[in-house]
């Protein structure tokens, strides 16, 4: 029969479960015990190593621009006037961007319904035949140059670009093909005013880390198509803050996936589905209406009541007008917010009354002073607000 004395008590060690018989622990009982100390260390030092990280989800559909936003931190954060790129980072953008040049010019040349200069037919010709992640065919374009710029210049094209709302055109096409002398040459390493530009698919999650304020933080960066949205759950834990983009000036196009659904109409139903998420409860938001600089060229010619007819029941509604557009958009997505969180669902899981930080700012992601004095805004109204909550 086993009397008290040989039974191990609540919080005692299991060398201690030894003692009250006298007996030495055998090697196995060690290695437990050694383990079990391995352990119980690891799991203090996550435990601290958590209390020091920042993370914040980056969210919004494809082409909102969040791979640019992640490319400014990386230049702001880097401490260098140039963020730091290496010459294989610069290389590869370098191929990004004169695959970025051919979509332009072959969308463009596809999509053109007039007719060029006769003497521009051939090299028409050619460049429609090119492949864009072909490096042989990258390097054509430094023959074509001259050419390409022409083309460019030529009436039919510019009356093609002048209708981009109609079809999918990377809104880096009039950079990169006015500069065309400069980005195709040889030697032509880009600097980081040419990489902010470039437009290449997010696949996958893409995470990037910097030092903010003493504390590891943690951006994450995932694709926006939807076919992309399924690899997001695993992100959706511990995030601080949630930073959604959405591109003002997109009221007029639609996806490149699906060309019945208006890209704007895209981007409100995903926010109403991200707010709607238990994960986010207590995570604040900040909404980045990006593009300003497009829906400020845009909406002089393209009428925003056209696609979105309740604008002109708007109250500060007025045709045209960049700041009217702007507040209206603003409208849109404070009440797909005022929508969830007025909801039985949200509101049976939010039973603590929590109430979450919200807050909007107008970005132009491929201006770096913009960026930099935004995401300040944000280190300085979220943080100190969340911080106190969540990390201590």
């Amino acid at each position: 029969m086993v009397t008290g004395t040989g039974l191990c008590q609540s919080g005692t060690s299991i060398l201690g479960c030894y003692g009250g018989t006298g007996e030495e622990p055998d090697d196995q009982t060690r290695d437990s015990v050694r383990i079990n100390k391995q352990i119980e260390d690891e799991l203090n030092k996550e435990k601290k190593k958590m209390r020091n990280r920042i993370k914040i989800l980056l969210l919004g559909c494809g082409e909102a621009g969040k791979s640019t936003f992640i490319k400014q931190m990386r230049i702001i954060h880097s401490g260098k006037e140039e963020g730091g790129w290496t010459v294989e980072e610069r290389e590869q953008y370098r191929r990004e961007i004169l695959m970025n040049v051919i979509q332009c010019i072959q969308i463009l040349l596809e999509e053109m319904t007039g007719s060029l200069d006769t003497s521009l037919n051939n090299t028409a010709a050619r460049l429609k035949e090119l492949k864009p992640d072909q490096e042989k065919d990258q390097a054509k374009l430094w023959e074509y140059r001259d050419n390409i710029l022409a083309i460019w210049e030529e009436p039919a094209i510019q009356e093609t670009f002048n209708r981009r709302n109609e079809f999918n055109l990377p809104d880096c096409c009039r950079y990169f093909l006015t500069n065309i002398s400069r980005i195709s040459g040889p030697t032509f390493l880009p600097e980081s005013k040419d990489i902010l530009q470039i437009r290449v698919m997010t696949t996958g999650v893409i995470e990037y880390s910097f030092d903010m304020d003493g504390k590891e933080c943690i951006m994450i960066d995932v694709g926006g198509q939807r076919t992309e949205r399924k690899k997001w759950i695993h992100c959706f834990e511990d995030v601080l803050l949630v930073m959604f983009l959405a591109a003002a000036s997109e009221y007029d196009q639609v996806l490149e996936e699906d060309h019945t659904e208006n890209r704007m109409e895209e981007s409100l139903n995903l926010f109403r589905t991200i707010l709607s998420y238990h994960w986010f409860k207590n995570s604040a938001i900040a909404l980045f209406l990006n593009k300003k600089d497009l829906l400020k060229e845009k909406i002089s010619t393209s009428q925003l009541e056209k696609y979105f007819p309740k604008f002109e029941e708007f109250k500060g509604y007025k045709t045209q007008d960049y700041d009217s557009a702007m507040s209206f958009i603003k409208h849109m997505f404070h009440q797909q917010k005022k929508d969830v969180e007025a909801s039985r669902d949200y509101q049976d899981s939010n039973s603590d009354g929590y109430t979450r930080s919200w807050f909007v700012h107008e970005t132009m992601a491929t201006d770096t002073d913009n960026i930099k004095k935004v995401f300040g805004d944000v280190k300085v109204t979220v943080f100190t607000n969340t911080m106190k909550d969540i990390m201590y």
